[in-house]
């Protein structure tokens, strides 16, 4: 097969992948009774900080689809983006 149609069609499913984690809300934020955005770990307001190099590089691989900020945690420490830490929650 000819190598363009290869990394076309490659191109076509690694967005498609990236449209589906997006439409089953994966990194979506998390809320409480008191706060819109909540730490993963403990329930209290995130603040966001600067990101880093990687994360920049990230949000230009996917294409810009997810919201990539950086965020940390005032009383546990807990800082990253907000879907590294998700499933430590049980969601």
């Amino acid at each position: 097969m000819d190598i363009f149609a290869l990394t076309f069609i490659g191109l076509i499913i690694y967005i498609l992948i990236l449209v589906l984690i997006k439409k089953l809300e994966y990194g979506k934020r998390i809320r409480s009774n008191n706060y819109n955005n909540c730490c993963p770990l403990c329930d209290d307001p995130l603040n966001r900080i600067r990101r880093y190099n990687r994360d920049h590089i990230l949000e230009y691989i996917s294409f810009k689809i997810f919201n990539l900020k950086r965020y940390r945690c005032s009383k546990c420490g807990w800082q990253g983006l907000r879907w590294e830490d998700k499933f430590k929650r049980g969601y």
